[in-house]
C-alpha cells in the first residue's frame, strides 16, 4: 500500500511539474509570437529543454515590427528618389539669340582634325581639348580620341 501511495504521489508531482513548465512555455511563447497551444503541449512533454529552446528562439513579434519599419523606410526612400529624379529631368535649353554678334568676337575655330598645340612637353597632367581626358603632357596624341598633340618648342 505504501508503495502505491509513493507511485501516485510521484505521478502527481510529475504532472504538476509538467503543468508548471507548460504554463511557463505558454507565457514565453506568447510573448515571442509563437502558438500558445503548441507551446503548452511542448512545455508539458519537453519540460526544461523546451523552455530553454523557447527562450533561445528569435522574437517573432520584434522581427515583424522591424520588418514593417524597414518596409516603411524603404517606401519613403523610393518616393524621395522619384522626387529627386523628377527634379533632375532636363529642361529644354534656350536657343541662343543673335549668333552673328558672337561670331565677330570669337577667334576663328581650327578644323576638327588639326592637332592640339601646347607650349612644351611636361610631366604634369593636361586635358585633351577634344575629349577632356586627363593624361600626361608628354604624349604625342590623346590615348582616348587620338587627337595629335603638337608642341611649340620642338
Amino acid at each position: 500500500m505504501y508503495h502505491l501511495l509513493s507511485v501516485s504521489s510521484a505521478m502527481l508531482i510529475s504532472f504538476l511539474i509538467g503543468l508548471l513548465f507548460a504554463a511557463m512555455c505558454a507565457i514565453v511563447g506568447r510573448q515571442k509570437g509563437y502558438s500558445t497551444a503548441l507551446c503548452i503541449l511542448l512545455g508539458f512533454f519537453g519540460r526544461l529543454i523546451c523552455l530553454l529552446i523557447l527562450i533561445l528562439l528569435p522574437d517573432r513579434m520584434q522581427e515583424q515590427y522591424e520588418s514593417d519599419h524597414l518596409k516603411q523606410e524603404l517606401s519613403s526612400l523610393r518616393q524621395r528618389m522619384a522626387e529627386l529624379e523628377q527634379a533632375l529631368e532636363p529642361t529644354p535649353a534656350p536657343e541662343p539669340a543673335a549668333p552673328a554678334a558672337d561670331a565677330q568676337a570669337a577667334p576663328p575655330k581650327r578644323p576638327p582634325d588639326a592637332p592640339a598645340v601646347f607650349p612644351a612637353r611636361t610631366e604634369e597632367v593636361i586635358a585633351c581639348p577634344r575629349c577632356g581626358r586627363h593624361q600626361k603632357g608628354n604624349r604625342d596624341s590623346c590615348y582616348a580620341c587620338g587627337l595629335p598633340f603638337q608642341y611649340e618648342h620642338e
